[in-house]
C-alpha cells in the first residue's frame, strides 16, 4: 500500500505566504500610523516571533499530517523553506514600499530614524560624520536584500532545529 506523505513544499508556501501577508498588512497598518519612522524595534521583534511561531505550527501540522512521524531533516527544511519564501515576500514588499508607497523611504529612514540612532551611541560624532554615515546607508542600502534573504534562511534553520529536536518522531 502506498501512502502520499505530505510535501514540504505546501507548507513552505502556505506558512510563508501567511507570514509574508500579516507583515505585510501590519508594515502597511504602521505606514498609515505614520509609525514607519518610530524607530521603535517592536516592528522586528514581531516579525521574529511571528516567524518562529509559523514554522512550529507548520513543523506540528506536517507531522500530524504524517502519520505523527517527522524526522530532524524534514524540520530543518521546512524552517528554511518557510524563512524563504517570508524573506523573498519580505523584499519584494521593500522593493515596492520604498520605489512606489514612500518613494524617499531610505533617505527619510536615514535623516529620522539612523542619524537620531547615532547621535544617541555616539555623541562624539560630528554633524558631517553623520551626514555621511547617513549617505553611505543610503548608498548601500541594497545590500539589505541579500542580507534580509540569509538572515531568514538562518533563523529557520535555527527554529527548525529547535522545534525538530523536541518534536522529531521516526
Amino acid at each position: 500500500m502506498i501512502t502520499n506523505s505530505p510535501q514540504i513544499r505546501s507548507y513552505a508556501y502556505k506558512y510563508g505566504f501567511i507570514y509574508g501577508a500579516i507583515t505585510v498588512v501590519f508594515s502597511l497598518m504602521l505606514h498609515f500610523m505614520d509609525q514607519t519612522y518610530s524607530g521603535s524595534s517592536f516592528p522586528q521583534i514581531f516579525s521574529y516571533a511571528l516567524l518562529a511561531i509559523l514554522i512550529v505550527m507548520a513543523v506540528l501540522n506536517f507531522r500530524k499530517d504524517n502519520d505523527g512521524k517527522l524526522r530532524l531533516g524534514q524540520s530543518i527544511k521546512m524552517g528554511m523553506a518557510i524563512g524563504l519564501v517570508g524573506a523573498i515576500i519580505t523584499v519584494l514588499y521593500i522593493v515596492l514600499f520604498s520605489s512606489v508607497i514612500e518613494p524617499d523611504f531610505i533617505e527619510k529612514f536615514g535623516e529620522l530614524v539612523t542619524s537620531e540612532q547615532l547621535r544617541e551611541k555616539a555623541p562624539q560624532l560630528t554633524e558631517d560624520q553623520i551626514a555621511q554615515q547617513v549617505a553611505m546607508q543610503s548608498q548601500f542600502f541594497w545590500v539589505s536584500y541579500p542580507f534580509i534573504l540569509i538572515m531568514f534562511c538562518l533563523y529557520g534553520l535555527v527554529i527548525g532545529v529547535v522545534t525538530g529536536l523536541f518534536t522529531k518522531k521516526a
